[in-house]
């Protein structure tokens, strides 16, 4: 609802070229508008009225989960390697078959997390909580979201997945 460009655009151009944290504020409050919100991109969605304690303690939220990939144990490997698919901690790089994969930041601290506690299935709301932080005010929809973009990546057939598997009513398992 911009004047001359639509804020959907504007993040999609943001995305495409930035990996900077990304919060809509917008009139829009419909599910469809927030979703397609989050899907292209934006880390957080505000819709008004709002109060100012509300966003900052959003942007305080956004920019925490940015400086932080809390990655738990993988904190203490700098490389994590699962058959052709390595997440290099260090270099903030995946590469897999040897090609390097773009990840946006979001993107790779999630892979992180999952390689890095390979076999172990985590909830929604337990990524939401490591990933975005315990203030993360919205929809676990976000993580499905992530999981697809990370599944259309490393996967060969991103519609039955065998690295990044759904464990129905729980949530995500890394299998390798």
């Amino acid at each position: 609802m911009l004047p001359q460009i639509d804020g959907l655009e504007v993040c999609r151009i943001l995305r495409r070229e930035y990996d900077t944290p990304i919060i809509m504020l917008t009139a829009k409050g419909e599910e469809v508008d927030r979703v397609v919100g989050l899907e292209i991109g934006a880390d957080d969605y505000v819709t008004k009225p709002f109060s100012m304690r509300e966003l900052l303690a959003r942007l305080r939220s956004v920019l925490r989960r940015t400086r932080s990939a809390g990655m738990g144990e993988a904190a203490s490997q700098e490389v994590l390697t699962s058959g052709d698919l390595v997440v290099d901690l260090a270099s903030h790089t995946v590469t897999l078959a040897g090609e390097q994969i773009d990840m946006k930041p979001r993107e790779f601290d999630l892979l992180a997390l999952l390689v890095a506690n390979k076999g172990r299935a985590f909830t929604r709301d337990q990524i939401l909580e490591r990933l975005w932080g315990r203030d993360y005010i919205g929809d676990t929809r976000t993580v499905d979201v992530h999981i697809r973009w990370i599944r259309q990546k490393i996967e060969e057939g991103p519609g039955s997945p065998i690295r990044i598997v759904t464990i129905r009513g729980v949530g995500y398992r890394f299998q390798g």
